[in-house]
């Protein structure tokens, strides 16, 4: 702890001669005492004082009495060789030329007689601190500037002790120091039998510091602030992050890994940081997201980010004492929102043309025209093979409630369907359910129209055999209604000639009238919802 004398220092000598009244010149008015004491060097022994009359003061005279003494009390000493002392820049101050060499150390009670040029005299009490100075020396702190590399400063110096009783001085040996630090804790330190003594703490503030030494004696003492504080203040250096990757793909909910290596410049050139701290943030206008990892040893760092979409984390080394903010590096994030393909359906009609039909569901956006695609796929198994056969584009829709899509294409008989969602570096994969889609194959054999040639109005007979295959084989299929159609020679188009019924062993026969050249064939073109369209051959008949 620090002690400051109560006795008069320069400062309040020139408080009482501002603050105390000057007499007029024509009023006979008596001497006023503002303060007696020890000076700024209690060390010397002597007695200052500060007073002021209407006239010149011409006599002085200190009478001292032993610290603690009761009033009728007899006086140690008294003291009246005082002399103008023009060091203080103050008029009306006045010290003895004397040092007193009294036996104790202590607070005296001092009775000062004052008279002016014109006998008025003043008789006022004070307090006289007799006490040791302490003076600090060489105070130095090295490094002044610390930086990163150097974060520990020291400070030394020395401390002396002028002794009023002998007016000698002697080094301050073991004695306690206090270090005033401002912006850093305080310290303690202890003096060597030299009255040297030092101090090193660790700078961790950014800000101008100042340093001072304060000496601790158990004996009354007063160490004069005179002595200069230090200025210390920390270095900032520049430091860069390298990232270990400028793009990164993750899921929606599933967190980023953003890592690289952090670097400080210091001593003319790129080194390893370590123990710093590393923001890496994403925000937009609705809020954002930050992790703040501390790199190790090597000066590797590893943040985890979980983004609510797409964006850019910007990371840059924290900074601080002795570390400068960078230029943010950036690392762009693409998170894949989650999507759904619901209501898939796969209807085959009887010609073998399949459709397939469904919702796409992306969640709060429709994805871009590059990604907005479907594709319906085929299997025979529905667990390999898994084939592409047709791509659509969903409608125009709420992502959330679903857009909807379809699409058609010939396809086998009986085969796996599902729809398939590729999606891109904001969307996530997605599949529906598979679905089996089935229909019964129909075929006609030994279909012949007969007699060839024929005469024109004769009868011409088709006949042939309807199949369908089931339980892994052909076998017939009666009961149904096949159509026979003719095409005239020369037309496009086919005419209905009527239909004819199959037989249990699945034959049938249908005759008409020969009218002019053309082609015969029988198809069975309306079948139950389970059966495909099936023909026979086509057979062209000369009509003569």
């Amino acid at each position: 702890m620090r002690k400051r004398s109560l006795a008069l220092t320069c400062a309040s000598v020139a408080a009482g001669l501002l603050l105390g009244p000057v007499p007029a010149a024509h009023a006979a008015v008596a001497p006023v005492l503002y303060g007696v004491g020890s000076g700024d060097h209690p060390g010397d022994g002597q007695v200052w004082l500060s007073a002021s009359s209407d006239t010149a003061i011409t006599s002085i005279t200190a009478h001292l009495y032993a610290p603690g003494s009761a009033a009728g009390a007899p006086q140690i000493t008294q003291v009246s060789d005082f002399t103008p002392d023009a060091s203080t820049g103050f008029a009306n101050t006045w010290r003895t030329t004397t040092p007193l060499r009294l036996a104790d150390l202590g607070a005296y009670r001092v009775v000062v007689d004052l008279t002016d040029a014109d006998g008025d005299t003043t008789t006022a009490q004070g307090t006289y601190e007799y006490e040791l100075e302490g003076k600090l020396t060489d105070l130095q702190v090295a490094p002044r500037s610390p930086d990163y590399a150097h974060q520990d400063v020291t400070v030394t110096g020395g401390f002396t002790v002028t002794d009023p009783r002998t007016g000698g001085t002697t080094p301050a040996a073991n004695a306690p120091v206090d270090m005033e630090i401002s912006s850093e804790a305080d310290g303690t330190a202890t003096t060597g039998a030299d009255g040297r003594f030092s101090y090193t703490y660790r700078v961790t503030d950014a800000s101008i510091s100042y340093v001072n030494a304060w000496l601790r004696l158990d004996d009354p003492f007063y160490q004069s602030r005179n002595n200069e504080s230090v200025e210390v203040r920390a270095v900032q250096s520049d430091t860069r992050v390298t990232l270990d990757t400028a793009e990164l793909d993750v899921k929606a909910g599933q967190a980023a890994t953003v890592s690289g290596t952090a670097e400080v410049y210091v001593g003319g050139a790129w080194k390893r940081l370590a123990g710093a701290t590393v923001d890496e943030i994403w925000s937009d206008e609705f809020g954002g997201v930050a992790s703040r990892p501390v790199t190790d040893t090597d000066g590797r760092f590893t943040g985890k980010l979980t983004l609510p979409k797409s964006g850019t984390v910007e990371v840059q080394v924290r900074s601080g004492t002795y570390l400068k903010y960078a230029e943010p590096q950036k690392v762009k994030v693409y998170v894949a929102a989650k999507t759904s393909l619901t209501g898939f359906t796969a209807t085959l009609d009887k010609y073998a043309v399949l459709t397939a039909k469904g919702r796409l569901h992306t969640g709060t956006s429709v994805p871009a025209g590059t990604d907005d695609k479907v594709e319906l796929q085929y299997s025979a198994d529905g667990k390999t093979g898994w084939k592409t056969m047709r791509t659509v584009t969903p409608g125009s829709s709420d992502p959330d409630s679903g857009a909807a899509f379809k699409g058609t294409f010939d396809a086998s008989y009986k085969g796996y369907y599902r729809a398939h969602f590729k999606g891109g570096r904001n969307w996530q994969e997605s599949y529906s359910s598979t679905v089996h889609a089935t229909r019964t194959p129909t075929r006609i054999t030994d279909g012949n129209a007969s007699p060839e040639p024929v005469r024109k109005g004769r009868t011409i007979t088709y006949r042939g055999k309807l199949q369908h295959y089931t339980s892994g084989t052909w076998k017939a299929y009666s009961g149904q209604q096949v159509k026979i159609l003719f095409r005239p020679k020369g037309s496009s188009g086919w005419y209905d000639m009527g239909n004819a019924t199959t037989h249990s062993d699945g034959t049938f026969s249908k005759g008409c009238t020969a009218s002019k050249d053309g082609t015969w064939v029988a198809v069975l073109l309306y079948p139950n919802s389970t059966h495909l369209v099936g023909s026979g051959r086509e057979d062209y008949v000369d009509v003569r």
